[in-house]
């Protein structure tokens, strides 16, 4: 598969779903019938989650493919496998709901705890996404040639470093939230998005006649996404948002490691 194609699989593919997110979130906002419609999507091992574990298990059996098929360069296959396989295992783990849970422990304190647990898992889970996939590249961009030229960055970064593609669909999960200005954290990520936003409009203002349509179309539904969740809090409070974030993480990094396995040449 060439980077061509990859780059239209995936951006059709970020396309389709984003609008049918935004088409979900619009019916259960102004359709009085529909307005559970997210909520059920939004459960444990409901729509998203569902997808998120094909995209994930997907992810195993490419890696298992490029390490059978390939014969000398076998250690990124092995990471990437490490990669899909821990979190489909993580995912697979999570699926025990709130009620399931009760009966098994009866503590009185357990969802408060359990609460406080996933909200620190979620924060390790997004920083994590933010630094590499969003924020290295964008100072990468900026910063080129102090960047590209330090021993780090070439021994480290300069093989595995992700597209600008792949920061777009990243931080389109990573903006996915009930946005409330009451909260410090709320207010935190909504200026961190709002900012890296026009970074990337920057960017692609910078890279104009060489930037593809995709990355275009992609960098509209980001803008076009965050303006919907911004109008959307009260619709979104009511969910689970990081399922549909987690979704579009996977569809970023099976990306981002068809992208890398290709400038291996694996």
């Amino acid at each position: 598969m060439t980077r061509q194609k990859i780059e239209m699989t995936f951006s059709l593919m970020f396309f389709f779903f984003a609008i049918f997110l935004f088409i979900t979130i619009m019916t259960s906002s102004f359709i009085s019938n529909f307005d559970n419609l997210l909520l059920i999507m939004l459960k444990p091992g409901g729509f998203f989650i569902t997808l998120s574990r094909i995209l994930i298990f997907s992810g195993i059996c490419l890696s298992i493919y490029m390490y059978l098929k390939n014969k000398t360069n076998k250690k990124f296959s092995l990471f990437g496998f490490a990669i899909f396989s821990t979190i489909f295992t993580f995912s697979m783990l999570s699926n025990i709901n709130d009620n399931e849970l009760d009966r098994m422990i009866n503590i009185y304190n357990y969802k408060d705890t359990n609460i406080i647990i996933e909200s620190i898992k979620n924060i390790i889970v997004d920083s994590l996404v933010f630094v590499y996939f969003i924020l290295i590249p964008v100072i990468s961009f900026f910063y080129k040639k102090r960047v590209y030229d330090s021993y780090f960055y070439q021994t480290y970064l300069r093989e595995i470093a992700p597209s600008l593609n792949t920061s777009i669909m990243f931080l389109f999960g990573y903006s996915i939230e009930s946005y409330s200005f009451s909260s410090l954290y709320s207010v935190i990520d909504f200026i961190l998005n709002i900012s890296f936003i026009a970074l990337f409009l920057r960017i692609a203002f910078n890279l104009k006649d060489t930037i593809s349509f995709y990355t275009i179309m992609n960098i509209l539904l980001l803008i076009i996404g965050f303006i919907i969740f911004l109008l959307s809090s009260e619709v979104l409070s009511r969910g689970n948002l990081y399922y549909i974030g987690i979704f579009f993480y996977s569809i970023g990094l099976l990306h981002w490691y068809l992208n890398i396995s290709l400038k291996m040449k694996i």
